[in-house]
């Protein structure tokens, strides 16, 4: 038997629905982006400084192999080379990643934005929110925490090359010289 379908009111018919739906699960969302890629650059600086351990723990063993021999202080001394320029690149993108990123203005207050807030009287904080609904503030904080997120993982995807060639070029450093001088 076939229903007729236009009796049938859609799901959901008749519910009021609360006009924030949606904006603060959306804030909570980008809130969590924002703490995923910092937890990501935060793993990545941990296993940044084991590398640079090995290294620093090495760096007799590489400066031995660097006395060696003209074959021998080319071939660690290139790899030594990569290996520092690596360990900065990726210092430098670490620190992006990781940086408190409180950086975009606001010409205007947000209720949800601290760096709004910080010279806010409680009467203009009060002013702001009779005059504009929250919907305005919600969505304008979604859309910057989603700027925070992508700079951050931008910074940790640089951050990841730049580990790779530290734990290529410094294994192999350490490899060769421990084998040249051992």
């Amino acid at each position: 038997m076939l229903r007729n379908r236009s009796l049938c009111p859609p799901p959901g018919a008749g519910i009021k629905v609360d006009p924030t739906d949606g904006g603060f699960q959306a804030l909570d969302q980008m809130a969590n982006w924002v703490r995923f890629a910092d937890s990501k650059a935060t793993i990545l600086t941990a296993g940044f400084g084991v590398l640079v351990t090995m290294l620093i723990t090495n760096a007799g063993t590489i400066a031995s192999a660097l006395r060696e021999g003209c074959l021998a202080a080319l071939v660690v001394g290139v790899l030594a080379v990569g290996a520092v320029l690596a360990a900065a690149w990726t210092l430098y993108w670490l620190v992006r990643a990781i940086a408190p990123q409180s950086a975009i203005r606001y010409s205007h207050l947000n209720r949800f934005a601290w760096p709004s807030l910080v010279n806010a009287t409680p009467q203009q904080l009060l002013q702001h929110a009779q005059r504009v609904d929250v919907r305005t503030d919600i969505w304008q904080q979604v859309v910057d925490l989603s700027s925070i997120a992508n700079r951050k993982f931008d910074c940790c995807g640089k951050a990841v090359h730049g580990f790779a060639a530290l734990a290529v070029l410094g294994l192999a450093c350490v490899a060769v010289a421990t084998g040249l001088t051992g």
